[in-house]
């Protein structure tokens, strides 16, 4: 019998019991990084509009193109400080950053529950969110399933999906997760399927102020960890199934690691709380001691975006989760707007190659 095997025949039936022996041998909140912030002036969020208004983006197509035109807007409005912030952050340590103070359109709908509306009422705040993405040098994309014509994916109670877990759920808990994790990772090939969102944005438009978004870097949940989870995590003994998000479900992945590292790549996960299932005992032990110590409360940041409010994070290497509400259908419940960001054109498969930004999945 390996050690391996011996830490886990003694431990698998007690977990809650091993997460309180390694949370008291290391300071957990020293490991936890704070998460850095651009707040917007109120003469900057004034120039922004100003120059918003004359770029007319009413839909995807528009918008993306016109990303390079919102990209220099954004330039000439914010400081050199936080244009260079902005740029340095793909390459930096950090996996999250908020945007606060975007602008906001002079009338905002209600709040969506039985549609998928477009964005020409959200034209200002949908060409604020590019010229971020189009700074970070990432293309925004959605992904068949889940969108139709639409990079934009409004983030509300839906009224026939309220148990789904899903960014259109709401009783239902949405547990910790990397967000379509059936998709090639970074460091993957891609083939058949599109490759996995690099970057994840949420951008507030009306926030429930007891709904934070729950984020956590899952580097700073390995390191809290003994190694031989992450050892374990990096074995092929895992099946991932399409998030329910998508029209289509069941397994596309079998036989995969959740985890990937590399000393020149760095740290890759697909780890899905609600589509990930281990496949052996060792396995499914470090998948249990991984989730109790992704949701600590003092490894997990706890974000609420204000109007106007971006959240920005790297998809692969962070994990987010929100506990469920109950809707109370009213027109002014939680409402956010959702964007990917892959960095590669060549990684996705187009559907269609006049809305090239809706690729298969």
């Amino acid at each position: 019998m390996s050690k391996l095997d011996e830490v886990i025949g003694k431990a698998a039936a007690c977990v809650d019991e091993v997460i309180h022996e390694l949370l008291e041998k290391k300071s957990v909140s020293s490991n936890r990084r704070e998460i850095p912030q651009i707040h917007l002036s109120l003469e900057e969020q004034r120039a922004l509009q100003a120059g918003l208004a004359s770029l007319e983006v009413t839909d995807s197509a528009s918008g993306i193109r016109h990303m390079p035109d919102l990209g220099l807007l954004l330039e000439s409005v914010l400081s050199t400080e936080k244009i260079q912030q902005l740029r340095n952050f793909p390459q930096a340590r950090e996996v999250a950053m908020i945007v606060r103070g975007l602008p906001l359109d002079p009338q905002l709908p209600a709040t969506p529950y039985d549609r998928e509306p477009g964005i020409e009422d959200l034209s200002t705040l949908a060409g604020a969110i590019l010229s971020v993405l189009q700074t970070l040098q990432t293309r925004p994309l959605a992904y068949e399933g889940e969108s139709n014509d639409t990079v934009f994916r409004h983030v509300s109670p839906k009224h026939k999906r309220e148990t789904e877990k899903s960014s259109y759920g709401s009783r239902a808990d949405l547990g910790m997760h990397v967000d379509n994790p059936h998709l090639p990772l970074t460091c993957e090939p891609v083939s058949q399927l599109s490759a996995c969102p690099e970057y994840l944005s949420l951008t507030g438009l009306r926030c429930e102020l007891d709904v934070p978004t729950r984020i956590v870097a899952i580097d700073e949940v390995l390191a809290i960890l003994p190694a031989y989870v992450e050892e374990e995590l990096s074995r092929p003994n895992f099946t991932v199934r399409r998030p329910a998000s998508f029209g289509k479900q069941g397994n596309v992945l079998e036989n995969v690691p959740l985890l990937y590292r590399s000393a020149t790549d760095g740290l890759y996960c697909r780890y899905n709380k609600a589509s990930v299932e281990a496949t052996c005992a060792n396995a499914q032990f470090a998948l249990q001691l991984f989730a109790a110590v992704a949701n600590h409360p003092d490894v997990v940041h706890h974000i609420l975006l204000q109007p106007g409010d971006m959240l920005i994070f790297k998809n692969q290497q962070t994990l987010h989760a929100r506990d469920g509400f109950t809707p109370r259908y009213d027109g002014r419940d939680r409402w956010m707007l959702r964007v990917f960001g892959v960095n590669d054109p060549a990684r996705v498969v187009p559907l269609d190659p006049h809305q090239p930004y809706i690729v298969r999945a």
